[in-house]
């Protein structure tokens, strides 16, 4: 799969620039680093939108191969699941909006390999991750590991996000 990055509002060194830098503190657990790199090695083509527009922060416009990734985003799209609510209470308020917008991406991105489990070849995954086996996989849990992985992490410096959210 190739993940085409795009943006509206952002140039493409900009957009580019974001989805590197969030997913740079993604990657750092394993499995979203193994994830990611399954959806970039499908042969489906994903089209992820980034955008800086405040007035479509919070909305969930992500369907059929097209994802809207906003960096203004500062609401959970997970508050029911208790890792992810451990992972996002301990933000300092100052970075809450940066994290919470990475951790958006990360809901996107997990409801993707939820959405393409038939075409994944999880077969070969790693016993640290039995369950990547299953017939349903279910994003949510994809996101649970994720945030206990990541929750012993330090949380990442937000310089780039600011000189985005700064050019806006």
């Amino acid at each position: 799969m190739t993940i085409s990055i795009t943006s509206k509002t952002l140039s493409d060194y900009d957009a580019n620039l974001a989805f590197n830098t969030a997913t740079a503190f993604l990657r750092k657990s394993d499995l979203a680093n193994y994830l990611i790199d399954q959806l970039e090695q499908q042969h489906v083509k994903i089209n992820l939108e980034v955008s800086a527009d405040p007035a479509l922060a919070d909305k969930d416009s992500s369907n059929d191969g097209s994802i809207l990734w906003n960096l203004h985003t500062a609401t959970s799209p997970s508050p029911q699941l208790s890792d992810v609510s451990a992972l996002l209470s301990r933000i300092p308020a100052g970075q809450k909006q940066y994290i919470t917008s990475q951790w958006v991406l990360m809901h996107l991105l997990a409801l993707a390999c939820h959405q393409l489990n038939d075409q994944l070849n999880f077969r070969d995954a790693d016993a640290t991750w039995p369950w990547l086996d299953e017939k349903v996989l279910s994003a949510g849990d994809i996101e649970n590991v994720v945030a206990r992985e990541l929750s012993d992490l330090p949380l990442p410096e937000e310089q780039n996000w600011n000189r985005l959210l700064g050019r806006v």
